[in-house]
């Protein structure tokens, strides 16, 4: 894991993708949004899952009430990157809510299919531009 400074760019799409080889997996976090936002990149499945479990068990440690998931560089998410997303809407039950920023199609039909998409605290947001917007939406909410 590393982490980002509010207005770090990101690198450019890694040659791995392009070779055909397995992107790293890599996730960075950042407050650009006055919340945790991390950035996740790569595959998350057996081998990945428990790295990007640490990072966010190290978030809502602090009783953070929203957490931020970009997943415009997710390349692959199995069962175990499915199960972790379910975990941790749970873990923030009654108490806040979880966004995927910038789903790629595979990602999103996985959460329609299995009801994750259907789950009260969890949200898809189209892009990092939509971010506010949907946070102050959800700040308005009961």
């Amino acid at each position: 894991m590393t982490e980002s400074s509010d207005q770090t760019p990101r690198p450019p799409e890694p040659a791995f993708q392009s070779l055909g080889m397995p992107l790293p997996f890599d996730a960075q976090v950042s407050y650009r949004f006055g919340v945790p936002l991390i950035y996740v990149e790569g595959e998350l499945d057996y081998e990945s899952v428990d790295e990007l479990r640490e990072v966010i068990d190290e978030e809502l440690s602090s009783d953070q009430s929203v957490l931020l998931l970009e997943f415009s560089r997710l390349a692959y998410m199995d069962s175990r990157g499915l199960s972790l997303l379910f975990s941790t809407l749970e873990r923030l039950r009654g108490t806040g809510w979880l966004g995927v920023v910038n789903p790629k199609p595979n990602v999103r039909k996985l959460a329609e299919m299995t009801g994750l998409a259907d789950r009260d605290g969890f949200l898809f947001i189209e892009d990092l531009e939509s971010v506010p917007a949907a946070i102050g939406e959800r700040s308005k909410e009961p």
